[in-house]
């Protein structure tokens, strides 16, 4: 049997007039960043944060070094708060 995807909802908050400096970097990465990674979407949000990143990891070490390795590096990020999440239910079946 197949082992269960993990996937993360990461927030990030830059500083102001920053948003236009990550756009690049969310680009121009690939849908797998780095092994054990793999994108799935990205949005800009209103509020407290500025971008939502919807990615799966293999494990959760994998996570917290694409975190802190790719997207906290990034020039005008102040804060990142990576949610792991469980689903309960696909409402798309």
């Amino acid at each position: 049997m197949p082992k269960p995807v993990q996937k993360y909802l990461l927030m990030i908050k830059l500083s102001p007039n920053m948003a236009a400096k990550l756009y690049e970097p969310l680009i121009e990465f690939t849908e797998k960043p780095m092994e054990g990674v793999k994108l799935e979407e990205a949005y800009q949000v209103f509020g407290q944060w500025d971008f939502a990143v919807l990615f799966q990891a293999d494990t959760n070490a994998d996570a917290l070094h694409f975190v802190g390795d790719r997207i906290r590096l990034i020039d005008g990020v102040l804060e990142t708060f990576t949610i792991p999440l469980a689903p309960i239910k696909d409402y798309r079946k």
